[in-house]
């Protein structure tokens, strides 16, 4: 298998009304300082697993072989990207996509990766989330960011950290803590649904400590994928772990203002039903205040107004994942898994989908990263 494997843009075919990767990329290059590089973990049909770099601009397609699948990802300085394995992991890696070459670090013991991880304001420090599964809390893993060296870790006051994000601030981490007890022992199955508490929490990049905790009504949403928008607002993406066939969520997605209580944002039962109760990513156009969550088990991409709080329309699309969105361009990227790379215009109203590209080689992971 190849380490790196290059491919060119061909011509777009469109769904709804198009937009060709030809006019993408003159719309990326008459904007040289938008972010044009789009980083995401990849697996290929064979079961290998990859970080794949586009290049928005030349439409250039390289991916990188890993000993690890993949989840977030987390572009560095010096070319370098960080792959956080998918949970439960014992090992992620650092890829250089200069010269292809990866360099994986391992979870300290009696822990395991969950998927993401974020840098303190300096960049000097990592945190990841992790499972002290014999313990049965939730940790984050603090390593120095160029040697991956174990310095410490911190409480994360709940079970099950998946998604951290550094606060505008520099000061402040926010951990989604999906409330699930697990064990490697045990693969993915879930311990504790009865009882799980998932919680929002805040706290102190300096010292660990709890600065905020917040919870929802319904204790089966977990708090899963976040997103921290400029002005200190979180939007939060979450999986009913209840009995689907015995009642709906009253939501999937939740909205915090800065300052403010973490909120359900409104939808009704009948739109609630088509996500199967799962969301995965988000992406924000903060000039609309729209937020764009992907549904891979509802097969659709959903957008929502944090202005109104409320749902606003839903698109259907095959197990879309990462979502991330070109502000020079006011529209939303959107993978799925089979391959494709897609564009939505951000509007309140309803807009069909314009695949950009279709890589019959890749089934993308549930995030996309712009940098």
């Amino acid at each position: 298998m190849n380490r790196r494997t290059f491919l060119l843009f061909a011509t777009a075919s469109a769904l709804g009304s198009a937009i060709g990767v030809s006019s993408l990329m003159k719309q990326a290059a008459a904007a040289p300082t938008a972010p044009s590089l789009l980083y995401s973990a990849s697996d290929n049909p064979a079961g290998g697993h990859f970080l794949t770099r586009l290049d928005m601009r030349s439409g250039q397609v390289q991916s990188i072989a890993v000993p690890v699948r993949g989840h977030a990802v987390l572009p560095l300085a010096d070319r370098r990207v960080l792959l956080f394995g998918r949970r439960p992991a014992f090992e992620s890696a650092e890829v250089n996509v200069g010269d292809g070459s990866t360099t994986p670090f391992k979870a300290t013991s009696g822990r395991h990766f969950d998927g993401h991880g974020c840098l303190s304001a300096s960049g000097d420090v990592l945190f990841t989330t992790e499972n002290a599964y014999d313990e049965k809390r939730g940790v984050l893993g603090i390593r120095d960011s160029k040697t991956f060296q174990q310095l410490g870790e911190y409480d994360t006051y709940g079970l099950d950290p998946h998604d951290v994000q550094l606060m505008p601030d520099g000061k402040t981490l926010v951990v989604a803590n999906g409330g699930i007890e697990q064990h490697p022992d045990f693969g993915r199955r879930k311990l504790n649904l009865d009882t799980m508490q998932p919680s929002l929490v805040y706290i102190d990049a300096a010292n660990g400590k709890k600065i905020d905790e917040y919870r929802l009504p319904d204790h089966h949403l977990s708090i899963r994928h976040l997103i921290a928008t400029a002005d200190g607002s979180v939007g939060v993406a979450l999986q009913y772990e209840g009995d689907l066939y015995r009642r709906q969520p009253a939501s999937l997605v939740a909205w915090q203002d800065k300052g403010s209580d973490l909120q359900l944002l409104d939808i009704n039962p009948a739109d609630v039903a088509r996500f199967n109760g799962y969301m995965a990513d988000l992406a924000y156009d903060p000039q609309q205040q729209i937020l764009a969550v992907s549904s891979p088990r509802g097969n659709h991409a959903s957008f929502w107004s944090t202005r109104e709080r409320r749902f606003l329309h839903a698109q259907p699309l095959s197990e879309p994942s990462g979502v991330a969105f070109l502000a020079d361009q006011n529209r939303f990227l959107v993978s799925d898994a089979t391959g494709g790379i897609h564009t939505f215009p951000s509007t309140p109203q309803p807009a069909s989908a314009s695949l950009l590209h279709q890589f019959p080689d890749k089934h993308w992971d549930n995030h996309l990263v712009l940098a």
